[in-house]
């Protein structure tokens, strides 16, 4: 309120005796005993990333918790995703109190997670009884694992625009999944790749819905500069597979 506003007096009557009362309280009392130098608690480092502009992770979660970096910087910081993300992507920054989370390893943790689920399915698929005939998918399918790699990155390594907004990922890398991993498409389009779909059900029907379950339409930047999302090239997955790794959100 406003101290001039003597329209309604009584809001600053009540605030000067408030302010009279505390005075009386605080009257011989030792202030070096209230009030305490707060130095220590202002951080003693910065990170190194610092200078880098901020980016949402997953793309659309409204969670700036990356940073956009050059694609020629990225290279040498990963291996698993380094042919996949050829882009400008948005990673983890140097954090001074968590120095082990980075790009470097954030790339391994995909890698791990890709061997772990990918033996997995295959051991699955190899199980057949009389009883039991799995879909086989990934088992002698090179384009499907594949695929899956590049999924797996491109989402958690989403493309940054040139003003720095993370982009979601392309409708192209949800088909070309469904696709190399050899699922059956009725209509125009595979259903798990519908917007209806992506919204009730999440990516790959994941069971995730929200912000960063959106897939775009593959397209360019309006000043030409690039893609306005992530992914477009041939990729597959299975998709309860990837939907539980994407429910893990690695970022």
């Amino acid at each position: 309120f406003h101290i001039c506003d003597m329209a309604k007096p009584w809001p600053v009557a009540l605030a000067v005796g408030l302010l009279s009362a505390q005075a009386n309280v605080l009257e011989g009392w030792n202030m070096e005993s209230i009030y305490r130098d707060i130095d220590m608690y202002i951080p003693s480092m910065n990170s190194s990333d610092v200078e880098y502009p901020k980016c949402e992770v997953p793309a659309g979660s409204g969670e700036f918790t990356g940073i956009c970096i050059k694609q020629h910087r990225l290279k040498s910081m990963m291996t698993f995703c380094r042919d996949t993300v050829d882009y400008d992507a948005c990673v983890p920054p140097h954090q001074p109190l968590f120095p082990e989370w980075n790009v470097t390893t954030k790339d391994a943790l995909l890698r791990r997670l890709y061997k772990e689920q990918v033996e997995f399915r295959i051991s699955v698929e190899m199980n057949i009884t009389v009883d039991n005939a799995p879909v086989i998918r990934f088992t002698q399918n090179s384009p499907c694992l594949e695929a899956f790699r590049k999924v797996l990155c491109w989402f958690n390594f989403p493309r940054c625009s040139t003003s720095n907004v993370s982009m979601p990922l392309c409708r192209t890398a949800c088909s070309n999944y469904y696709q190399s991993c050899k699922y059956e498409k009725i209509g125009a389009e595979y259903d798990a790749c519908k917007d209806e779909v992506v919204k009730t059900k999440g990516l790959f029907e994941s069971g995730l819905t929200g912000t960063t379950d959106v897939l775009l339409d593959q397209c360019f930047l309006e000043d030409g500069t690039g893609d306005c999302c992530t992914g477009s090239s041939a990729l597959s997955l299975l998709s309860a597979m990837l939907g539980a790794l994407l429910a893990a959100h690695l970022w």
